[in-house]
């Protein structure tokens, strides 16, 4: 079934109606949009919950400063631009190709583990049992000059 804007129809919480939602979903008219973020610094707030799952698994020198590290880089301006999404629904949310990138990267210096891999890293971030798109594709995603360069400096204040 081709869907359309057309035949879809916005539900927001003070329009719900259990009855409804129902008869929407028996149409097939009912999919879920992430919310359009308004604070465009919100991204900030979605890596630091993101990478929090993995915080624990950071190399003895880097767990008092695993949270300080990762604030840098999040406050950074020369971040912004790889750590947000540009284009469509996702427009404004956390780029997970570059997260996923950057924890690569510190990986590969010693800031996590060298118990983990990489796989298990990732797994732990997406919280699932399998590799998905963020971990496959996250090699597209490089950071600009500035960023890796920036990167280098913040790992070397250990």
């Amino acid at each position: 079934m081709k869907t359309t804007s057309s035949n879809l129809k916005r539900l927001s919480p003070k329009d719900f109606n259990a009855t409804l939602l129902e008869e929407l979903t028996r149409q097939g008219r009912v999919f879920i949009a992430p919310a359009r973020l308004t604070d465009k610094d919100a991204y900030k707030r979605e890596v630091l919950d993101y990478v929090q799952r993995i915080a624990d698994y950071a190399a003895d020198a880097w767990q008092k400063d695993i949270e300080r590290l990762w604030l840098q880089i999040v406050e950074a301006p020369c971040f912004r631009e790889c750590l947000t999404m540009k284009n469509g629904i996702q427009a404004g949310h956390m780029n997970r190709y570059t997260v996923t990138n950057i924890v690569c990267f510190m990986h590969n210096r010693g800031v996590y583990r060298s118990t983990m891999t990489m796989m298990e890293l990732h797994l732990r971030l997406e919280q699932t049992t399998r590799k998905n798109r963020y971990f496959k594709s996250s090699g597209s995603y490089e950071l600009n000059h500035d960023a890796r360069a920036l990167l280098r400096q913040l790992l070397k204040g250990v």
